[in-house]
C-alpha cells in the first residue's frame, strides 16, 4: 500500500502521523497554560476601547469635539504639574476613548499615565486598572517589553507548530472526514471531549494560524518582512527612511508642528503625537484617515522639532502588492477590532475557543495516559 493511498484512506497507519502525534501532544502539554492565558486575555482585549471607556471616571465632561480643550492647554498643565517628568506620547480624545491620554515617565524613568478632561483639560493620574494588567499580561507576559515580546514570539512559533501538526492529525481519511466537523453528544464525556477538540481545531484553524503568524511578526517583524519580500515585492508597507533631523539654534512651536501635520495630511484627524513637548530631535504624529483609532489607514509623519519640517510621510494602508497586503493584514486580522461589534464578538469567541482547545487537549492527555498511572 503506497504512502499516498494510506494518507487518503488510512492515515492512522502512517509512521509519520504517529511522529506528528508525539510532537503535537508534547507541544500542547508544554504550551497549554500559555495558550489559555494568551487566549483569554486576547478575548478580553478585543473590547479594550469599550472597557477603557467604561473604566473612566464618571466625573469627566462628555466628549464634544466642538468644545474640546486645546492641545496646548493640556501640555501647559502637564508641564506645570510635573516639571521633572518626560511626556512620551499624548492621545487625543475620540468617540472610542473620550479623554486625553498622556503617557509619561518621572525623573527616575518610572512610567505613569494621566487623564485629561476633554473639555476642561483637568489632569488626574490614572492608576493601573485590571485592564492595564490584562494588556501587560497578553503583550509582555508581565516580563517587560524587551523580554515579553520575545517570549511571546517563541509561544507563537509553538502555536504555529500545533496548528500544522493538528491539521495533519485531524484528517481521518476520505470516508470519515466529515466526523471531524461536528461534536457527537450521544457518547460518553471522553468521546465528546475528543470530538470537541477536533471540531474546534478545524473551525478555528485559519484564525489560530493567523494569530501564530502575526505573533511571530510582532516579535521579529524585520525578519518576517524580509521573508515576505522574497515572495512578493513590498511598496506601500515599506517604512520610509528618515533624513537626519538637524538641531538648529531655535525650536519649532507646537502650532508650527500642528500646522505641518495638517498640511501633510489635510483629510486626516490627529490621533496621537509622540514627544509633544518637542524635547527631542523628532516627533511622530499618527493621523487617522478613517474613524479615530482605525490604525489600518493612517498617515505616519515624522517631524523635525527644530524647524517643523516633514522628515518622512508614510501613507500606511496604501497597499500595492500581495506582500503589502500580507503585512498590512497582520494587525487587523490579529486584533479583530476594525469591522464592528459583531466581528469583535466572533474574534472574542474564537479566542475562548483556542483556550478550550488547550483544555480539551489536556483532558485527552489525562484520559489516554495520566489516569492509568494514578
Amino acid at each position: 500500500m503506497s504512502f499516498i493511498h494510506k494518507l487518503i484512506h488510512q492515515p492512522r497507519k502512517l509512521w509519520l502521523r504517529r511522529a506528528l502525534f508525539q510532537i503535537h501532544l508534547w507541544a500542547g502539554v508544554l504550551l497549554s497554560a500559555y495558550i489559555i492565558v494568551i487566549a483569554v486575555t486576547g478575548s478580553i482585549l478585543v473590547f479594550r476601547s469599550e472597557l477603557t471607556r467604561a473604566l473612566l471616571p464618571k466625573t469627566l465632561s462628555p466628549y464634544a469635539p466642538d468644545r474640546a480643550a486645546p492641545l496646548a492647554e493640556v501640555l501647559d498643565r502637564f508641564k506645570t504639574a510635573f516639571p521633572g517628568a518626560t511626556l512620551e506620547n499624548i492621545q487625543l480624545p475620540s468617540p472610542a476613548v473620550p479623554v486625553f491620554l498622556l503617557f509619561a515617565a518621572d525623573n527616575h524613568g518610572r512610567a505613569f499615565t494621566l487623564l485629561a478632561d476633554p473639555t476642561t483639560a483637568d489632569l488626574r493620574v490614572q492608576p493601573h486598572t485590571w485592564l492595564y494588567w490584562t494588556y501587560e499580561l497578553h503583550v509582555n507576559l508581565l516580563l517587560g517589553k524587551a523580554h515579553g515580546i520575545q517570549v511571546n514570539g517563541i509561544g507563537a512559533v509553538g502555536l504555529a507548530l500545533l496548528t500544522l501538526t493538528g491539521l495533519a492529525l485531524w484528517w481521518p481519511g476520505i470516508k470519515l472526514w466529515t466526523r471531524g466537523l461536528r461534536i457527537g453528544l450521544r457518547h460518553n464525556w471522553r468521546r465528546v471531549n475528543y470530538d470537541a477538540h477536533r471540531a474546534i481545531g478545524f473551525w478555528t484553524l485559519f484564525i489560530a494560524s493567523w494569530w501564530a503568524v502575526s505573533g511571530i511578526y510582532f516579535s521579529w517583524y524585520r525578519q518576517v518582512t524580509a521573508a515576505v519580500a522574497l515572495v512578493s515585492p513590498l511598496k506601500g508597507m515599506v517604512s520610509p527612511v528618515a533624513t537626519e533631523p538637524t538641531r538648529g539654534p531655535g525650536r519649532a512651536s507646537l502650532d508650527q508642528v500642528l500646522s505641518t501635520i495638517r498640511n501633510a495630511s489635510p483629510h486626516g484627524k490627529l490621533f496621537s503625537l509622540s514627544d509633544p513637548l518637542l524635547s527631542g530631535d523628532a516627533a511622530y504624529a499618527l493621523v487617522d484617515l478613517r474613524a479615530p483609532g482605525d490604525f489600518s489607514h493612517r498617515d505616519i509623519i515624522a517631524i523635525s522639532t527644530s524647524d517643523a519640517r516633514v522628515l518622512t510621510l508614510w501613507r500606511y494602508g496604501q497597499n500595492q502588492t500581495v506582500g503589502d497586503w500580507i503585512l498590512w493584514s497582520m494587525h487587523p486580522l490579529h486584533f479583530g477590532t476594525l469591522w464592528g461589534t459583531w466581528i469583535k464578538v466572533v474574534w472574542a469567541l474564537c479566542g475562548l475557543a483556542l483556550a478550550a482547545l488547550a483544555v480539551t487537549g489536556l483532558l485527552m492527555y489525562w484520559n489516554r495516559f495520566l489516569r492509568h498511572q494514578v
